[in-house]
């Protein structure tokens, strides 16, 4: 296989589980393979033979209704991927002044070929930012900002994340794309369940416990 298609198929491998990834974190249904497809803007033809060197691989399941779902490795491998799509497409949209879309075509280009380490630094560069720490107060437009945690905030609020907690779940949060200073609307309230946000292009569910951990901003 010549470098050129063993980058592609590397590149479409993660494209996919990234995508399942966001769907098992939306707490959407596992997907078919056309429905995947059509996500994806490719041909069922395309995919098959990458969603068997996955299966093969031990980081999807196909389904006897013919949904796929992934392991827990390939859980490890989506999370990861989207991570990365996350910490560069904040930095291009927030550090750089990228539109959001171009932001997120530059990070889909991109997310295959940063290593580890180099999104681990950037994440922490974006997180130490100056001005974006949970404590500070910060005024827009005359308004004095306002910090709570987005288990307190209201259904159809628009916010921005300020923080979270020291002794919270950061990791799996920044996976989720929920850095200081990134927008997000709150779609729905499940009562004594959770909370529904909008983050970027996906609606992610968080549970109670977790989104109290998060500290969010609004004007007063």
């Amino acid at each position: 296989m010549s470098n050129h298609l063993c980058m592609e198929t590397t590149s479409l491998r993660e494209d996919i589980l990234e995508a399942l990834y966001k769907i098992h974190f939306a707490g959407r249904a596992a997907p078919v393979v056309e429905d995947l497809a059509t996500m994806l803007g490719k041909g069922p033809g395309e995919l098959r033979p990458v969603l068997d060197l996955l299966e093969t691989g031990g980081a999807l399941v196909s389904n006897p209704d013919g949904t796929l779902t992934l392991t827990p490795a390939g859980c490890e491998i989506g999370g990861r991927v989207m991570r990365k799509h996350r910490i560069l497409e904040c930095f291009f949209s927030e550090m750089l002044g990228m539109s959001p879309d171009t932001a997120s075509e530059e990070a889909c280009t991109l997310e295959h070929g940063v290593s580890d380490e180099a999104i681990e630094r950037l994440g922490r560069y974006i997180e130490k930012r100056p001005g974006r720490g949970a404590g500070s107060r910060r005024t827009r437009k005359g308004k004095r900002w306002q910090a709570l945690s987005l288990a307190e905030a209201d259904e159809g609020d628009t916010l921005t994340v300020a923080g979270v907690r020291c002794e919270g779940p950061g990791t799996r949060l920044n996976d989720l794309g929920l850095f200081p200073g990134t927008e997000i609307s709150v779609v729905r309230k499940i009562p004594g369940n959770g909370i529904v946000v909008r983050v970027k292009d996906c609606n992610i569910a968080l549970s109670q416990e977790v989104a109290a951990f998060v500290l969010v901003e609004r004007t007063g």
